[in-house]
């Protein structure tokens, strides 16, 4: 499987892709039959790509090479200090925080952990590794294709359009970034923390999965610093070379 993800990369993510889709399409045919509300099958959709990432990296016996690695390999960890900034100082400083009961808030950070971790291991873990071969950049710019296109299912899941649209366009953006500090630091584990962390933020901010009757300036916001993260993203991978040891 590891020798077709990385020959037929397209075509392995075309499948995977396929995959992620038709677990929220069967969601969705649930949520109708049982009658219950789409956004209340969030936890059991975000499980399931989760084990779905988790089953693949197993399977490819890929843990290493998509990032998941000990300390000790882990490089240039500076470069995080401007994601930092970009990502977690805006959201602390203009957006009103979580004022929920501490249950509310334990349930919502181990779906923003769950979101991390799916998302960085399929898009800066898989994929960006399944690429790679053809050049760091390729790689980095067409995971985080996809990771925009991938956020029009929230439109699927009834949540504010204009929200969604930011949140496409600032995913494929912050992707970029975040893709090459995947790159540059060789590991994905501060990644899915960092993730994790910026998505309680903002849905604590925005009153929870919903996202709904969002100021405006939120989402301009996050594409603004989606777009700052993109830049950084294409100045840490100019002229990078890969190492052999890599």
């Amino acid at each position: 499987m590891k020798n077709f993800a990385t020959q037929r990369p397209a075509l392995f993510a075309f499948l995977l892709m396929l995959a992620l889709e038709a677990i929220v399409l069967g969601a969705l045919l649930l949520s109708n039959l049982a009658g219950v509300p789409i956004l209340s099958l969030d936890l059991p959709i975000l499980l399931l790509n989760a084990i779905v990432a988790a089953i693949l990296i197993g399977a490819m016996r890929w843990w290493k090479e998509t990032g998941f690695n000990a300390p000790s390999e882990w490089k240039n960890m500076r470069l995080y200090l401007l994601p930092l900034a970009l990502l977690v100082g805006p959201t602390l400083f203009f957006q009103p925080q979580i004022s929920s009961p501490a249950a509310k808030a334990v349930v919502l950070l181990i779906v923003t952990l769950l979101i991390g971790f799916q998302e960085e291991a399929i898009f800066r873990g898989i994929l960006i590794s399944a690429f790679r071969p053809q050049g760091v950049m390729k790689a980095v710019l067409i995971s985080a294709a996809l990771f925009g296109v991938i956020h029009i299912n929230s439109l699927l899941v009834g949540r504010d359009p204009i929200f969604v649209l930011a949140q496409i366009v600032a995913s494929f953006l912050g992707a970029i970034g975040i893709g090459a500090l995947r790159i540059r630091t060789n590991t994905l584990v501060p990644l899915i923390l960092l993730h994790a962390f910026n998505d309680f933020l903002q849905f604590s901010a925005t009153g929870g999965m919903e996202a709904g009757n969002v100021d405006l300036y939120i989402p301009i916001l996050k594409v603004v610093l989606s777009g700052l993260m993109a830049l950084y993203g294409l100045y840490l991978l100019r002229g990078y070379k890969e190492e052999a040891s890599e």
